[in-house]
């Protein structure tokens, strides 16, 4: 039974097999508290019957009389005994007994008791103005042979009733694999390269329907991962070539005399130089994503380290006549320090390549659904619709661009930090990237 559909019907089976042990045991006790009640009132009526044959006649007129009562529509047999005040037998319907005493007493005028080894319902009436009592009875096993018709009529029905839900159960565990059956045939043929249309089951709007659209949306994400892995590599071919080219070009050029070597050894510095750049940038990217990586964390003070961030990036502003300044109070807080200053070195780097005259460093503390945000704010031309999506992709390059690694670095540096980098447009007409550290997680316990 290791498959979904045997465990069901197991359990099925045994659920029906309990439910209907508990019915017929409460329908036999049921039945039997019925039968049992129904021959007291009748050995009550038989009693009655026989104090009034006494009441003008001698105790020898009971041996020509047959006290009968009805059950389920058969007719029986009571069986009496006349006993007088010390419950010695002085009369009987048969002879077996009679001058004998009853050795225990019966407080109870209806009742069941013991006669002779077996079990017997009885009541027991006084005889109005004459000192004796009579003992009506009647044997609970003859009372019970009457459970035959009834149980086999009960068992006959529960019997049908458990072969159609066991049918039901049947249908209704297949029906419930057989999508199950599909989904998993539809999961064994996937493929991420291969266009995936009208692969999984529709249509199903059960819990498992939920569990396909989410094989769906899933395998869908990782269709989008495997296009992205494909135009990756491209994209790193691509940009790779490009400096190895001008390297083996202008190796070329020096040999050939073509160019000068002081030249040309410049260009072959600083491709070289962009070359190792990139390769680190790669490596950092793909240690970002893959390796689940602990950074040392400790209390800093935002304020501060913005403060350094853009006394770093002054030089670079001053040259392009662009003003940089650090708005907010100091905040303190827990975090990678190393991470989150390469964040902010590296949007405040992109800010002074593309702002037109101004870029403003905020720390807003109580962040709305966060713990706080530092927007790094420039007047420059901002980002269309189609760019504010892509600037994070890898190799995105915009105007001025260098690598397209930096943002998207930073982008996962901040997922890692447990925070987020956005894009808005920004108070001062140009763009505005966000990194936004949500409430109660440490800034930089790792990815």
């Amino acid at each position: 039974m290791r498959t979904i559909r045997g465990k069901m019907l197991l359990s099925f089976f045994l659920a029906l097999v309990v439910t209907v042990g508990i019915t017929v045991a409460l329908f036999v006790r049921l039945i039997d508290d019925i039968l049992v009640n129904q021959v007291k009132t009748q050995l009550h009526g038989q009693a009655e019957k026989a104090e009034k044959i006494l009441q003008d006649s001698d105790i020898s007129r009971l041996n020509n009389t047959e006290f009968k009562y009805v059950v389920k529509g058969m007719m029986l047999n009571a069986d009496y005994l006349i006993l007088d005040a010390n419950n010695k037998i002085i009369d009987a319907n048969e002879d077996q007994g009679v001058g004998t005493t009853l050795h225990y007493a019966l407080s109870e005028r209806q009742g069941i008791a013991v006669l002779h080894g077996k079990k017997i319902l009885y009541t027991k009436e006084r005889l109005s103005g004459r000192p004796y009592s009579i003992f009506i009875y009647a044997p609970l096993s003859s009372l019970r042979a009457l459970y035959g018709s009834l149980m086999r009529t009960t068992l006959l029905a529960i019997g049908f009733s458990f072969f159609m839900i066991l049918a039901i159960g049947l249908l209704t565990v297949s029906r419930v694999v057989r999508p199950l059956n599909r989904l998993k045939e539809a999961v064994s043929r996937y493929e991420p390269y291969r266009s995936q249309d009208a692969v999984f089951p529709v249509d199903d709007t059960t819990e498992i329907g939920e569990l396909i659209t989410t094989f769906q949306s899933m395998s869908e994400r990782i269709q989008q991962h495997q296009r992205n892995q494909v135009e990756f590599l491209q994209n790193v071919s691509h940009e790779l070539k490009t400096p190895l080219m001008s390297i083996h070009g202008f190796v070329f050029a020096i040999q050939d005399q073509v160019v000068t070597q002081e030249t040309g050894l410049d260009v072959i510095m600083n491709q070289s130089l962009r070359l190792i750049d990139m390769v680190d940038k790669l490596l950092q990217l793909s240690r970002l994503e893959a390796v689940d990586e602990h950074w040392p964390i400790s209390e800093i003070d935002l304020r501060t380290m913005a403060e350094e961030a853009a006394l770093l990036l002054m030089p670079a502003a001053n040259a392009r006549g662009v003003a940089l300044k650090v708005e907010g109070e100091s905040l303190l807080t827990v975090a990678a320090g190393e991470q989150l200053f390469q964040v902010l070195v590296n949007l405040l780097q992109n800010a002074v390549r593309h702002t037109s005259s101004q870029i403003r460093v905020q720390i807003e503390a109580g962040y709305p659904g966060a713990g706080w945000a530092i927007h790094i704010d420039d007047d420059g031309n901002g980002l269309s619709e189609a760019e504010r999506e892509a600037v994070f992709q890898r190799f995105y390059t915009g105007p001025n661009g260098v690598t397209g690694l930096g943002l998207a670095i930073c982008r996962q540096i901040a997922a890692n930090l447990d925070g987020e980098l956005t894009y808005s447009s920004s108070p001062l007409g140009g763009a505005r990237f966000s990194f936004i550290k949500y409430e109660g997680r440490l800034a930089g316990t790792g990815g």
